[in-house]
């Protein structure tokens, strides 16, 4: 992988990781509730499901990985479809919110498995895992050496946004509330589009 094939692949993970979904409104409430320092772990937990889903999403890579190229254009496809889907839900979203009330005690061992919990039962977590691993792996090339960069860098950006959510999560509470969030949720959703129309017409299987 090169480095801009890497940049590319930061960029892309990056938007997909900060539109606001189930994950980050739990971070925005639980530190509303308890605290930054509690918030983060739903971090913790976040990213135990993360690499439960990453491990899930490239057993199945492996192998349509080791079929032939047409299962790589079908699911190369299917992540384009899965990321317009994104942004077309984003901008028709109504920009509700709720930060949920809850008492001031609460234990980190029930905050991550109450993260895990949530972000576990999203199956289109494994999906989007899938979808946009795809774009970039390189069938003819070893997939172990790719996804030795490729892992690493889609957890560190994970933990890294749903940090900065449960750092911010009184504030963003506040700021996101409704109508400013449907202007953040229509920005994302044109970023989630363009992304995919870029996708669509890039060719990242070089060899």
């Amino acid at each position: 992988m090169s480095a801009e094939e890497w940049a590319v692949f930061m960029v892309i993970w990056i938007a997909a990781s900060l539109p606001l979904g189930p994950n980050a409104l739990n971070c925005i409430s639980t530190s509303a509730a308890y605290g930054v320092k509690k918030g983060l772990w739903s971090v913790v937990g976040i990213a135990a499901a993360a690499a439960i889903h990453m491990t899930l999403a490239v057993t199945g890579l492996a192998a349509f990985m080791g079929a032939n190229p047409f299962l790589f254009e079908v699911v190369r496809w299917l992540g384009v479809g899965y990321l317009l889907w994104m942004g077309v839900a984003l901008l028709r979203s109504k920009g509700d919110m709720r930060i949920d009330s809850a008492p001031k005690h609460e234990s980190a061992l029930r905050l991550t498995l109450k993260a895990m919990a949530i972000s576990l039962s999203n199956p289109k977590a494994i999906f989007a895992w899938m979808a946009v691993f795809s774009q970039f792996i390189d069938p003819a090339a070893p997939l172990f050496g790719q996804l030795a960069v490729l892992a690493p860098s889609a957890l560190g950006v994970t933990v890294l946004v749903y940090a900065g959510y449960s750092a911010l999560g009184r504030g963003i509470g506040r700021f996101i509330a409704k109508g400013r969030r449907r202007w953040f949720d229509r920005i994302a959703g044109s970023t989630f589009i363009a992304f995919a129309v870029g996708l669509a017409t890039a060719d990242l299987r070089r060899n």
